[in-house]
């Protein structure tokens, strides 16, 4: 599991500053000032670590561990604010969406016959969707070079939520980017991508990042599935073993299920995390996994293993070749922040009934 703090929005004018989802800065023309950042921590369950401005930090958890309390709130500070003239570039930045994986015990057989090779470093977005770029008031509103930022007369703000077109291009650009650096081909969305519930979303998302990479795509969306990720989200939690699924064994003998938690403004920004920024960053502070303790540790790119299936040096998944795997999504605005659960198990026996299938529902809309 993995926890990673982003700050509350302050809107100074200077390059360190930090502006952080679902937070406003109001803005007024008169005098500029230099804040300091603030911050917003997210609990999560068995231990959690505090980001403050620019350090990420998560950890890796046993599937079967038990739950202990967490705090009631996120314990947000008031955000801070300055008055830039109109004319003032504003240029704050932020940190990544916050994420979490589901782990079993590290598997003691066989590695998986497939294998993926994973980036050598934390692949930096471009264009940088975590951070506003320059800002400028024009025509009466404020405006950023990213099109996720909300910009008003008076303010600008992270969404807490955004399925907006502009911001979902400018997210996908980035995961283009990186695609082209792991020598992937690029994503294309669905073309009824913007009609499409989060939870299918989720699903659709999942399965681009594995067929892309020449592996099976999961089946479905199972509702027993999404009923645990449904309350997994809404409690920012990770999923466990659902109830009412018949689910079989991986190759190894342990359990057959993944999951992930992410919190984020967009589906395609907690994919991104996942997918791309999960490894060693060079210091601890810089480092969203906590599993990956040093550079080449065994729980670097868990949380990407997790969701492609399996992970030979930490945990093994549901198997990178599974060819009856279902999935279970789920998605809540948990303290006006958008919570994301993928949930994914393989079936003992028949396949279950699913309600949004790879074959029905998503492949006639890929060109």
């Amino acid at each position: 599991m993995s926890t990673t703090a982003l700050p509350a929005m302050a809107n100074v004018v200077a390059p360190s500053a930090r502006l952080g989802i679902g937070t406003t800065t109001t803005i007024a023309a008169t005098t500029t000032t230099t804040v300091a950042p603030t911050t917003t921590t997210i609990a999560r369950r068995v231990t959690h670590v505090a980001k403050v401005v620019v350090v990420r930090h998560s950890h890796v958890v046993a599937a079967t561990s038990n739950r202990n309390s967490r705090p009631a709130s996120n314990g947000s500070p008031s955000p801070t604010t300055t008055t830039p003239p109109p004319t003032t570039v504003v240029t704050p930045t932020t940190v990544a969406p916050t994420t979490t994986t589901t782990i079993k015990s590290p598997p003691v057989t066989k590695a998986p016959a497939l294998s993926i090779s994973n980036p050598s470093a934390n692949i930096a977005p471009s264009p940088d969707f975590l951070a506003p770029g320059a800002c400028s008031f024009a025509s009466g509103l404020w405006s950023c070079a990213n099109p996720c930022v909300v910009g008003t007369a008076t303010a600008l703000s992270w969404p807490g939520y955004t399925n907006g077109a502009a911001c979902t291009n400018y997210i996908l650009q980035a995961i283009n980017n990186a695609r082209a650096i792991e020598g992937v081909r690029p994503m294309v969305l669905p073309s009824n991508w913007f009609s499409l519930s989060v939870p299918d979303q989720l699903f659709v998302i999942a399965d681009l990042e594995r067929t892309a990479r020449g592996l099976p795509p999961y089946l479905g969306i199972n509702d027993a599935l999404s009923a645990n990720a449904q309350h997994a989200a809404a409690s920012n939690s990770d999923p466990s073993i659902a109830a009412g699924f018949p689910m079989a064994n991986d190759d190894q003998g342990s359990a057959g299920f993944g999951g992930a938690w992410s919190g984020g403004y967009a589906v395609l920004a907690a994919d991104y995390i996942w997918m791309y920024d999960d490894t060693w960053g060079g210091t601890a502070a810089k480092t969203s996994n906590i599993a990956c303790t040093s550079a080449g540790s065994a729980g670097c790119w868990a949380h990407r293993d997790e969701l492609l299936g399996s992970d030979p040096g930490y945990n093994q998944g549901v198997g990178l070749g599974c060819t009856n795997c279902e999935m279970g999504t789920g998605f809540a605005m948990v303290n006006a922040k958008a919570s994301y659960v993928d949930l994914i198990e393989i079936p003992k026996g028949s396949l279950p009934p699913m309600s949004f299938t790879w074959a029905n529902n998503v492949l006639p809309e890929l060109p």
